[in-house]
Order: C-alpha cells, then sequence, then structure tokens
C-alpha cells in the first residue's frame, strides 16, 4: 500500500509539472515569443510517461536492481527520438534550442523522480 501511495504521488507530481509546460509553450505562443509544434512536445510528453509508467511498475514489483537500466534505456531512447525528428522536422530544425530546453526539462523530472525513487527503497 505504501508503494502505490509512492507510485500515485510520483505520477500526479508529473502530470502536474506536464501541465504547467503545456500551459507555458501554449502562453509563449498566445505572445508570439515562441511558437513550438505541439506534436513534438506530446512526442516528448508519451516518451517520459511511458519510462515513469515503467519504472513505477518496477518498483511497485520490487525489482530494484533494474530501475537504473531501464531508466538508461529509456533516455538513450528519447534521445535517438529527438534525433529523428531533428532529421525530418521542419518544426524542429527552426527552433532547435527550444526543443531541446524542453528535453532537459524533462530529463530534469525524470532524473529527480528516479533519485527520490532510489532513496525510497533503500
Amino acid at each position: 500500500m505504501k508503494k502505490l501511495i509512492v507510485v500515485l504521488k510520483g505520477l500526479g507530481i508529473f502530470l502536474l509539472m506536464s501541465a504547467v509546460l503545456f500551459i507555458a509553450q501554449w502562453q509563449l505562443a498566445e505572445k508570439n515569443v515562441v511558437v513550438l509544434n505541439y506534436k513534438i512536445h506530446f512526442l516528448i510528453f508519451f516518451i517520459t510517461l511511458i519510462s515513469l509508467l515503467t519504472i513505477l511498475i518496477v518498483f511497485a514489483l520490487e525489482k530494484k536492481n533494474i530501475i537504473g537500466f531501464i531508466f538508461l534505456g529509456f533516455v538513450v531512447f528519447k534521445m535517438f527520438a529527438i534525433g529523428y525528428i531533428a532529421l525530418f522536422q521542419e518544426d524542429f530544425k527552426l527552433n532547435v534550442v527550444p526543443y531541446f530546453i524542453l528535453y532537459w526539462i524533462y530529463l530534469l523530472i525524470e532524473v529527480i523522480f528516479i533519485l527520490k525513487l532510489v532513496k525510497k527503497q533503500d
């Protein structure tokens, strides 16, 4: 039961932080500061969400030894996905810096989340 509360709390915090990022992107587009493609943001969001859900399931199943490997695998997968988008999306080429800032923010959220999980399992 305790692990379920940790899992739901972590997922809720991630969804709240993602909502803040989507609102910030919308506000920047409304003020014509930077207009970014929502499809790319959704891709980064869903890859991070799948990563966190997988890690949370492994945490709930008490498979402590593989959380780091799952995290590393998803980081590499996400980097290749961003590289693929960088090659084939014209919108990404026009706004490389904002998209990589978005990538790093999601990566930072993921790292903080993983560190808290690792501390909780000891």
